[in-house]
């Protein structure tokens, strides 16, 4: 079973230490998902990885129109597991066929609803752009690893028209976006960064330059890099 640290679990959905283990005391979290091992530090607290963020997921989802107690009776319901391919396939929000064509489903047996959401989204904008049916299928298949790295029920997801072709970009706030694989990244940097730079390479003697040929010396110098 892969597991997941508190800390790294804290990190990737977004969610706060307090939030976490109110949600242990109001028992949406079994407590014996904690589970304590001896680490460097002293103690660390880990999850089944699968189990806790689908987890989290789902309680962050519904949180905005239930209470903690409704979420409990939800959760307890059989309406929170996993969908199995049998009954996305009788439930028709998919095109026919499409879980056995792409390869990142192929293997696939139990899917998260926010799969499923994202599929939908992406499936009705290719309709509204009129992409065909294999010009779908690639974007899919090249966007659905995105949710295998940004599992946050808070993340924003971007469907972007570049020269007439779609590409997908997943953003969270705090976080690097994430970008299809069609996309190249050429250069990230912040703003802050490239200003503290600018003035490095200008201002990095007296307040006004003896001459405007040494000014025009120290500008010509900066490398942002």
């Amino acid at each position: 079973m892969i597991e997941i640290s508190k800390k790294d679990l804290l990190e990737k959905t977004g969610i706060s230490y307090g939030q976490l283990y109110r949600w242990k005391r109001e028992r949406l979290i079994p407590e014996e998902w904690f589970v304590k091992r001896s680490a460097t530090t002293g103690q660390e607290t880990y999850f089944p990885r699968e189990q806790i963020l689908d987890r989290v997921e789902a309680i962050l989802e519904l949180k905005e129109e239930h209470s903690l107690e409704e979420i409990r009776n939800i959760l307890a319901s059989e309406y929170s597991a996993l969908l199995g391919r049998k009954r996305i396939e009788s439930l028709g929000i998919l095109p026919e066929g499409l879980i056995n064509r792409l390869d990142y489903l192929k293997e696939k047996q139990e899917f998260r609803r926010g799969e499923l959401a994202f599929m939908v989204m992406v499936i009705e904008v290719a309709k509204e752009r009129d992409l065909s049916e294999d010009e779908r299928d690639i974007l899919l298949e090249r966007s659905l690893p995105l949710l295998d790295q940004d599992r946050s029920a808070s993340s924003v997801v971007f469907v972007i028209d570049a020269a007439g072709k779609l590409y997908v970009l997943i953003a969270r706030e705090g976080k690097h976006p994430l970008f299809d694989s069609d996309i190249e990244v050429v250069r990230t940097a912040s703003l802050p960064d490239l200003v503290a730079k600018l003035k490095i390479g200008r201002f990095d003697g007296p307040d006004e330059p003896a001459s405007a040929k040494e000014s025009d010396a120290k500008v010509v110098n900066i490398r942002l890099r």
